[in-house]
């Protein structure tokens, strides 16, 4: 983010001899515009001037303290390379007599650069880049993971969320909030270049959502990015994408990606046909999987095995039933894969509706 810097005053030379001070603005506080109690007054400076305003080993900025009691420290631009940052820091009556010091050694009518208007950075935000393990919520081995489909990237390739984890009530009031906060206030931008696996807020659509950065492109301003709690990618502008408030980051990410396990496309080139898409659209949509961890990718993708939950009794091998509509071929043979046995409710089945709405994406083929 780029600190903001509000000028707080102008400056009050009457252009006759540029001797005139800027001081600093009254206290917003009655009745202590006098105080004696310590503050500070900050202003920037040319970098070409530093020298100057510092004095030979220190000379001049020494002559002011002893002077006036007021300190002069110079410190870094947070943004600009070619201007530095001069804080005078004591009482409010020891700061004016420290700028009209200032001031005379730099008369506003030849140093017009040299304003000495007090400015204000705001703290600059680091974006979320190295993400916690514990931050996703990630699908167990060992067990049947109850889950439901969130997004669709490719017939074999999935985003799912698990609705009955005890964090997964809390989504709805995250995005709500998200939607609350970045609609209606001036929120921070991401700071340029943006690097990769930042994590931030993204607008798709209809709203605002958690995303990860994973490579952005500065000539076309664009970045793909993956969306944390919903699954899918997409390419979104740089300037829909925001700096994350901390407090956002508190919930774990609730989309978990899974590659289901032993099955490819049949077409050679790794595309899969409209038809397997709707297949598995159609058998997933409102029902829970049952999602067992088989192994990883490379990468550490889970590849997975799905039983997906279409009636009371009834139970669909979901790797096994695309290759039996002939859009897919085993990798390798599974032998002795178990039909697990109904760890949940049917009557989750009906309250899926109303937990799969997600962020529009495009869809990457896997």
């Amino acid at each position: 983010m780029h600190p903001s810097v509000r000028a707080k005053m102008g400056s009050s030379d009457s252009g006759k001899g540029g001797s005139d001070v800027a001081t600093p603005p009254p206290s917003r506080t009655p009745g202590i515009e006098h105080s004696s109690s310590p503050s500070y007054y900050e202003f920037v400076i040319p970098q070409v001037l530093v020298g100057k305003l510092i004095g030979r080993h220190g000379s001049f900025v020494t002559h002011i303290r002893d002077k006036t009691n007021a300190m002069i420290i110079v410190r870094k631009h947070p943004t600009d390379n070619k201007m530095k940052v001069c804080s005078v820091e004591g009482t409010k009556e020891a700061i004016e007599k420290a700028l009209k010091m200032v001031r005379e050694k730099f008369p506003l009518k030849r140093y017009p650069e040299v304003t000495l208007e007090e400015v204000h950075f705001t703290p600059p935000i680091s974006p979320f880049s190295l993400i916690p393990d514990h931050l996703y919520l990630k699908l167990v081995e060992g067990i049947n993971n109850d889950t439901i489909l969130s997004c669709l990237v490719a017939p074999n390739h999935l985003f799912m969320q698990q609705p009955t984890h005890p964090s997964f009530p809390s989504l709805n009031v995250l995005t709500n909030c998200m939607n609350g906060c970045y609609n209606d206030c001036q929120s921070p931008m991401l700071p340029n270049p943006i690097a990769p696996n930042t994590v931030c807020a993204a607008y798709s659509v209809d709203g605002w959502y958690r995303a990860m950065v994973l490579s952005s492109d500065p000539e076309t301003e664009m970045s793909y990015v993956k969306f944390l709690d919903y699954g899918g990618f997409a390419y979104v502008e740089n300037s829909k994408l925001r700096q994350i408030r901390g407090d956002f980051m508190l919930l774990p990410f609730q989309a978990a990606e899974g590659i289901l396990a032993n099955i490819r496309s049949k077409n050679e080139d790794g595309t899969w046909p409209e038809e397997a898409y709707n297949v598995v659209a159609d058998i997933t949509k409102g029902a829970i999987i049952y999602t067992q961890v088989a192994d990883y990718t490379e990468d550490g993708v889970p590849l997975v095995l799905c039983y997906v939950v279409v009636g009371p009794t009834s139970i669909i091998f979901l790797n096994q039933h695309l290759v039996d509509k002939g859009f897919a071929e085993w990798v390798a043979m599974v032998e002795d894969v178990p039909i697990p046995c109904s760890s949940t409710d049917a009557t989750q089945q009906q309250e899926s509706d109303t937990i799969t709405t997600k962020p529009e994406t495009a869809a990457v083929q896997a």
